[in-house]
């Protein structure tokens, strides 16, 4: 995939003790990101201003009148852009309108290579991949770095930093209702307030099927952030939140959704309740804002109605296309088999580990763990990647691999996956677990 097209997840995580997403004890050093699409009514390719033009030219947006009344405070920020392919990085900040003066040094690794933000020598920063946003279209290159400044800011507004613990979004039955919810969102930013209704209503049916959800609480984290970030920096919001909202049955939506629906969602508040941003329960999501504000949404499910919406929309064959699509994740049943104790696996604990994945791909619920498609992990032994297939227990202690097919001195080959064994380290087998041990 091209650089742009993504902004990867990148999360360091020491000390997992805890048995669910809700409860980690963890020190999180770089949180959460996701798709970075581009804008389909804007340019489609890498524009030819320079790091410093488009921070000076996202200066003087978020330095304007309008733009500190969105959120009614400054969005100014210290900025770290790494460039990890010279191993530098270079210090700067945005304040009211002007970018302050570039100061360079290395990289390396003092700070993960993420679009996130990040404390580095007792101060806060914004951090973005230099390659990032020079491969982005000019118009996103606003987009993404307001969105990062305003995951920096969120927390004085009352808005929680959230991990999605929506995995349902990518079950058959989750997706095919998301799907149905996506797509009268799309009707209901154009003016359909039935389509409004039906979106709800089917969110909450969803909702009630899985009742250990944050749905609500991860789109204000990452679609206030995304509705930020479209509404500083693109002509045409109305259109730009619709496309967004093209449901596409390859992709995956546990860690996607809420840049969609929650700035789709932003944007009929706008209509519905132009105060809604100074709303002192904004914290408990939008959706309690819509039903605050229209009574008439805030509904029981009737079960009559129910089958009648479900029809009206085609769910059971909408599920059975999901169900069909989940056929293309290959052979689940070898992966759900390195749960059991007695098999043999390859075993990464999760002790000062750096890892990357795409957060648009699907993620498969199999026992007390996902399955994920390819993911990168780094750690004091080196690197693995992954092409196709690897287990994350829900705890977030330990990752599961199929067992390796050759051992060599410094690398480690599975079907799917390589590993790069820094010096020092080596691969060992005791009782059909591999790991990764000090020499």
């Amino acid at each position: 995939m091209k650089i742009g097209e993504y902004r990867y997840v990148f999360l360091r995580i020491r000390n997992l003790k805890q048995r669910n997403m809700k409860n980690l004890n963890v020190l999180l050093t770089v949180l959460f990101l996701q798709l970075l699409a581009y804008n389909a009514y804007g340019q489609q390719s890498s524009c030819g201003e320079t790091m410093e033009e488009s921070l000076q030219q996202t200066a003087e947006i978020l330095n304007r009148p309008e733009s500190k009344e969105l959120w009614g405070i400054s969005l100014n920020a210290p900025v770290i852009i790494i460039d990890h392919f010279n191993n530098k990085m270079f210090f700067t900040a945005i304040e009211n309108g002007v970018m302050q003066t570039v100061k360079e040094e290395q990289w390396d690794n003092k700070v993960p290579l993420a679009n996130s933000f990040f404390e580095y020598d007792g101060k806060k920063y914004i951090t973005i991949i230099h390659a990032t946003l020079m491969n982005t279209p000019c118009e996103q290159r606003v987009n993404l770095l307001t969105h990062e400044i305003f995951h920096l800011h969120q927390n004085s507004l009352g808005i929680e930093n959230q991990l999605s613990a929506n995995y349902h979004m990518d079950e058959a039955e989750g997706r095919a209702l998301l799907q149905i919810e996506m797509g009268n969102l799309q009707r209901a930013l154009d003016g359909d307030a039935q389509s409004l209704y039906d979106a709800l209503y089917i969110r909450a049916y969803r909702q009630s099927l899985y009742p250990n959800n944050n749905e609500d609480l991860y789109e204000l984290n990452e679609g206030l952030a995304e509705y930020t970030g479209v509404k500083l920096s693109t002509t045409n919001m109305r259109e730009y939140v619709k496309s967004r909202l093209n449901y596409d049955i390859s992709k995956g939506y546990a860690n996607a959704f809420g840049y969609f629906t929650g700035s789709a969602y932003a944007d009929i508040l706008d209509e519905l309740y132009p105060e809604w941003k100074r709303d002192k329960d904004l914290g408990y999501g939008m959706i309690y804002l819509i039903k605050k504000t229209s009574p008439q949404h805030a509904f029981v499910i009737d079960d009559v109605y129910l089958e009648k919406l479900l029809d009206k929309y085609n769910y059971d064959k909408i599920l059975s296309e999901e169900k069909e699509e989940l056929k293309s994740f290959g052979d689940i049943a070898q992966f759900e088999e390195l749960l059991k104790p007695g098999t043999r696996k390859l075993l990464i604990t999760n002790s000062k580990i750096n890892f990357t994945y795409n957060p648009h791909d699907r993620v498969i619920t199999i026992g007390d763990a996902v399955l994920l498609r390819n993911m990168t992990l780094t750690g004091e032994w080196g690197q693995i990647n992954v092409k196709k297939g690897i287990v994350r227990l829900n705890n977030w202690s330990a990752f599961y691999l199929l067992p390796p097919k050759r051992i060599a001195e410094n690398i480690v080959e599975g079907d799917d996956y390589k590993i790069q064994i820094n010096q020092g380290w080596k691969a060992i087998e005791k009782g059909g677990i591999y790991t990764m041990v000090k020499e």
